[in-house]
């Protein structure tokens, strides 16, 4: 089926865009799970408690959000309407990752030390996508 609306060079952008940033989600995610004992080793001592005790719904939350993510932004590049849906579960399982940082011991002391940017950012992007996606959509760019 043939999109009859013409994408703008905007749409184009932001889906890399898209890709990119969460590109970057899946290879922080694939760092995470393959560390090597020597890098797991050099990490702080309050980090690897943490990476110890992290919950499998936490870690579960992080793979669902960066791989849904990835998946959105491809189906946005490929003008599918399904990306909304996408984008929305990415969103949904960043919150749950979130939310890890105020249930669990110790995650709020880390992340002071290491600042609060990417744990804005992370779900300001992902709500982000969610709005544009939701737009093209409704201009019929996404079929």
């Amino acid at each position: 089926m043939e999109n009859s609306t013409k994408a703008p060079m905007w749409f184009w952008a932001l889906a890399i865009i898209a890709l990119i940033w969460n590109g970057l989600g899946v290879g922080a995610y694939f760092q995470q799970m393959l560390m090597s004992a020597e890098d797991f080793a050099a990490l702080p001592e309050l980090q690897r408690n943490l990476l110890i005790s992290q919950p499998f719904w936490a870690t579960a939350a992080f793979a669902i959000a960066v791989f849904a993510g990835f998946a959105g932004a491809i189906t946005m590049l490929m003008r599918k309407r399904i990306t909304v849906r996408i984008f929305i579960l990415s969103f949904v399982a960043v919150l749950v990752q979130i939310s890890s940082y105020f249930i669990l011991d110790g995650y709020l002391e880390f992340i002071s030390s290491q600042g609060w940017t990417m744990p804005i950012l992370i779900p300001v992007f992902a709500l982000a996508f969610i709005l544009f996606a939701r737009k093209f959509e409704k201009d019929g760019i996404l079929s």
